[in-house]
Parts: C-alpha cells; sequence; structure tokens
C-alpha cells in the first residue's frame, strides 16, 4: 500500500501567539499537527547579517536623515550644557537650583532632591499625570523638547552594542528637562508597558491610544485629541502621524518575550550588534526576540513617524516605549548580579482604572494585567470581563452606552493580592 503525504503550512493568529499548523493529507485522510510559540503575535524570523560585499547598500553604519531635511543646530544654553552630562545628583544639584550641603542636594523649598521614580503611565494618578503632560507642553512650547528631540534625529545609535546605552543616557538627559519643568522633580519619566495591551483583540484599541492618554487619530493617521494633538513636529507639520497596521511585523512587546530577555543569561541578546556585517567576529545569533529586534516591532506597530529613526522622537509614544526597553535593560543588569535585593521580582500593578486582571481559562498562561479599551475598540472574546474602560463589551465593540457588568469574584481576589510596582 502506497501512502501518499502532502504537507501544506498554514498560519493562524491568535491573540495571544503566533500558530503554525502543518496540514497532512495521508491516503484519503486529513490530518492538523499544531505548533504554537508564545513570544510574537505575528512571525519574525531570525535575522541574518549583512554581506560584506553589499555593506554599501545596507543601513549598515549609517544613520538615515532624508537629502531635503534642514539641519538646526541644537544652540544648547550654558545652563544645559553645564549640567546635561551629570551623573549623579549631586552633580546635577545646580540643574534644579538647589545647594550641596553633606552630600545632599537642598532644593529652594527646602526639600532634598530624590532619585526620580518611574512608574507605568496608566498606573499614575490622574494629576500626576496631568502634571507631566503640562511640564511636556512646556518644553514642546518653548522649543525644549523638539531641540532635544533633534539630538535622537540626527545621532541616534542603533543595530550595534551601544544601542542600549546610548539610548539610556538620552533618556536621562530628556528627563531631567522634564523634572525641572515639574512641581515635585521626584518624579521621572513614565513607561508605556505595552505588554499590557499585547492580550487586546486590537491592540491599537487600547486606552492608552485614547485622548485620556496619547490620543486618538483620525481617518489619516493624524492625531485628533489628547494632550499631544496640537504637537508641531522637527519638520514642521501641524500634527504627530501616526499608521497603525502598514507593517505587518509590528507588534507589541508580551510577557513571555521580555520574561525572556530579563532572565536570558547571554549578554549579546541585551547589547549584541542586531547588524553586523558578515566578516565580523560575532558569537551569537542574530535571534529575533532580541531587546533591539523586540524594540523595533513597537516602533513598527504604531509606524507613521515611529517608523523612521530620524522622525521617531516627533512622537511621545517613542519617549515612553524607550522608557520601558530601559526597564527591561535595568531589570536584566539586577537579574544579572548577585545582591539578593537585586533579585527581587515585581508584579505589574493593576491597581489602576485603565488597567484590569485576566485570568486565561484552562490555565493557557498566568495571570495577566491587561490594558483597558477605548470607545468603540475591538473586546471580542472579553465579554465577561471588565475590559471597556466606557460602557460594556457588546458584540465585541466597547458600546459606551451599555451598562457595565459587575466585576468577576476571581478577578477581585486576584487584584487585592497585586502590590504597586515601580522603578527607580
Amino acid at each position: 500500500m502506497h501512502r501518499i503525504i502532502i504537507l501544506g503550512l498554514l498560519f493562524l493568529e491568535t491573540t495571544t501567539a503566533y500558530v503554525t499548523v502543518t496540514k497532512y493529507t495521508i491516503g484519503n485522510k486529513t490530518y492538523y499537527e499544531k505548533f504554537e510559540q508564545p513570544w510574537f503575535r505575528h512571525m519574525h524570523y531570525d535575522h541574518d547579517p549583512v554581506e560584506a560585499s553589499e555593506k554599501e547598500e545596507s543601513a549598515f553604519g549609517k544613520h538615515y536623515v532624508p537629502e531635503d531635511d534642514v539641519f538646526i543646530a541644537p544652540d544648547w544654553t550654558a545652563h544645559e550644557a553645564k549640567y546635561m552630562g551629570c551623573l549623579n545628583r549631586t552633580c546635577v544639584c545646580g540643574y534644579f537650583k538647589g545647594n550641596v550641603k553633606d552630600e545632599e542636594c537642598y532644593l529652594p523649598s527646602g526639600k532634598i532632591l530624590k532619585r526620580a521614580v518611574r512608574r507605568e503611565l496608566r498606573s499614575l494618578k490622574d494629576e500626576d499625570r496631568i502634571m507631566i503632560e503640562n511640564a511636556w507642553n512646556a518644553m514642546k512650547k518653548s522649543g525644549l523638547y523638539n531641540k532635544i528631540g533633534r539630538v535622537h534625529k540626527y545621532s541616534g545609535v542603533h543595530s550595534g552594542p551601544a544601542f542600549t546605552l546610548w539610548h539610556r543616557e538620552f533618556l536621562k538627559r530628556l528627563e531631567l528637562a522634564l523634572r525641572d519643568h515639574m512641581k515635585n522633580p521626584d518624579f521621572g519619566l513614565p513607561f508605556w508597558d505595552s505588554t499590557l495591551d499585547s492580550l487586546l483583540p486590537e491592540p491599537k484599541d487600547s486606552i492608552i491610544f485614547s485622548e485620556l492618554f496619547l490620543g486618538e487619530v483620525d481617518d489619516k493617521g493624524f492625531v485628533k485629541n489628547g494632550p499631544y494633538h496640537n504637537w508641531e513636529t522637527m519638520e514642521g507639520r501641524a500634527q504627530i502621524f501616526r499608521n497603525f497596521g502598514e507593517d505587518d511585523s509590528g507588534e507589541m512587546l508580551n510577557d513571555a518575550r521580555v520574561d525572556w530577555l530579563i532572565n536570558n543569561p547571554d549578554i549579546n541578546m541585551i547589547l549584541g550588534a542586531t547588524m553586523p556585517l558578515t566578516t565580523c567576529p560575532m558569537n551569537h545569533t542574530l535571534d529575533a526576540r532580541m531587546l533591539e529586534f523586540s524594540h523595533d516591532y513597537v516602533h513598527f506597530f504604531v509606524n507613521g513617524d515611529m517608523s523612521k529613526s530620524y522622525s521617531s522622537s516627533n512622537d511621545v509614544c517613542f519617549v515612553y516605549h524607550h522608557g520601558m526597553i530601559d526597564w527591561i535593560f535595568e531589570t536584566w543588569r539586577q537579574n544579572m548580579q548577585t545582591r539578593e535585593e537585586r533579585e527581587t521580582q515585581y508584579p505589574k500593578n493593576c491597581h489602576s482604572p485603565y488597567l484590569f486582571c485576566y485570568i486565561p481559562p484552562n490555565d493557557e498562561h498566568p495571570p495577566s494585567c491587561v490594558s483597558k479599551v477605548r470607545r468603540n475598540g475591538v473586546c471580542k472574546g472579553f465579554e465577561d470581563w471588565p475590559i471597556c474602560y466606557w460602557g460594556q463589551c457588546v458584540d465585541g465593540k466597547c458600546d459606551e452606552k451599555a451598562k457595565p457588568k459587575k466585576e468577576l469574584e476571581n478577578f477581585k481576589k486576584f487584584e487585592k493580592k497585586l502590590v504597586p510596582f515601580i522603578m527607580v
């Protein structure tokens, strides 16, 4: 008896992982072999080094800026130039008009300057978030935000070992300016943890992209409301541009990939070059989960200004997203050290009206903190959960007019076990 086997590879998408299904036709019967991996929502292949012969045609060693761009020099004030490079609080004390005494920085209010505390954007109290939004807008109005943003536009470092460290220093300097514009300088630069959006049916419908946080976009992709809707770009466009769905490789971070990164003993997965030449000595695979690649996919998801290194700093998404990348780097750094206090694991904070705790059926994966969805957003599959910030999930959509259901008992019990999460 002869058996004929025909193999067909099918790709199915779920809300939690990328799934491949291999179809076997054996005789007159059909069988399906399913493989599900947790790292991605879309297919991502491992990358390849750049052929030395193709160096000039590739992006290796290049930082692209359009040919018609008009360069604007930074023009730092003496005050900014003196303190932006500081590496400790006593050095930076003068930036906040404070005085150093007994190795502490005393502010004009008499308070001691403390380390900045970074929190996830949705975990902030509304009044604190508004204080930060006002500070960003004051920096934007004065031109300081664009001035710092152009540093990334013209010199942002990508695809090499300096990527993580360069962006950490860039964020630190931007954070100093932000703290100087706030009433309470103990607040640090918030971050956007996109793992909170990764389980949603449509991550672009997350409340993070509502008028409360980063703003909604119109039919052309321009930010139409929210605290940053009138931000003129460095190139002179009237609004920030986001083009969701334009790039198939775009997706949010997820818990599995973040856990894989922060517990990875291979330093190359965090700091390794992501675009080396084939002639470069290299002892690591260009794994699609590497920190810089994982960072890229979020840029590609938001797209628009975020899709290009020279324009990404136009969008405040860039700042909040890189705050999360810096969190991953810092958590990995602490996990790789031996001191007991640096081995502590911190649960996410669901104590926020903008987040809810999702306990998957059949123990598909651990309970997760998930973002709520904006009005009219897709909520299919979460009808029995408090996924909608406004209204209730009806027929797969967040209906603002529908009366919210009572929260599930297991949701209440699980939420009480969670403790606040901060990054210092």
